[in-house]
């Protein structure tokens, strides 16, 4: 489920406990990250920020967070946990749209744990966007943005106005929070086209890390037919995230 949460402040604090796991649970896991490991080499098991409480009002959405790891992460999103044991992460991306009028959906590369997989720009919140146990969730889609698709939200040349809007609440198959920005792009979908070349070229001659082996340009306000037409796997989120904002 999205909601709107355009008016809303939001804050985001680190509990300085960590998230403490039963034995069998832990070799669970550890048993499932070698195998997985051993089928993609590219993962690398870093610290995961986990809600543990989620406050919403009128006014504010407050979260609470712990620390775990990706292995716990990704257990929980593909093999599953009870309820007490989730790996909530706290996730921040962003819905861009270009002057045109068309959202940039990202494809996953082969080196990630979901090739061709369609998403948006974005990532988790990691100990750069934390100071004083305090979260910021605008580090966090500033530096996955410029490093995924080298836009810099901070660029008024770049970019308009750009706010938190939306939020995924967890169910019962991802139990993940999305905090998702929107920002209309000042470049139309052939300027894009031609930039996301020339940095994918650049990522490519460097040995950078490349996360999108390529980008897609969905027409606003026929995302359900363009999106249907292509069978990669594709985010729970995306078609009723881009049919939302369509309509607003």
């Amino acid at each position: 489920m999205i909601i709107n949460i355009e008016n809303k402040e939001i804050k985001a604090k680190l509990s300085k406990e960590k998230i403490n796991l039963p034995a069998e649970i832990k070799r669970n896991i550890d048993e499932f990250w070698n195998k997985t490991t051993k089928e993609n080499s590219n993962l690398w098991n870093g610290e995961q920020l986990c809600v543990t409480e989620c406050i919403r009002n009128e006014k504010e959405v407050v979260f609470t967070c712990q620390k775990s790891d990706y292995a716990h992460y990704l257990y929980d999103e593909r093999i599953g946990l009870p309820k007490e044991y989730f790996c909530s992460s706290l996730v921040a991306a962003c819905l861009l749209e270009t002057s045109d009028g068309y959202y940039i959906v990202g494809e996953l590369a082969d080196n990630t744990s979901y090739p061709h997989c369609m998403q948006l720009s974005g990532g988790s919140c990691d100990n750069d966007d934390i100071i004083d146990n305090e979260i910021n969730i605008f580090d966090t889609i500033q530096r996955e943005v410029q490093e995924e698709i080298n836009i810099n939200l901070q660029d008024t040349n770049q970019i308009g106005e750009y706010k938190i809007k939306y939020m995924t609440l967890p169910n019962k198959e991802a139990h993940t929070y999305i905090l998702f920005t929107k920002g209309i792009l000042k470049r139309n979908k052939e300027e894009m086209e031609s930039h996301y070349k020339k940095y994918l070229e650049y990522l490519q001659e460097t040995n950078g890390e490349i996360e999108f082996s390529k980008i897609h340009f969905i027409k606003k306000g026929n995302s359900t037919e363009e999106l249907n037409k292509l069978n990669n796997p594709k985010r729970d989120y995306l078609l009723e995230l881009l049919e939302m904002d369509s309509k607003e």
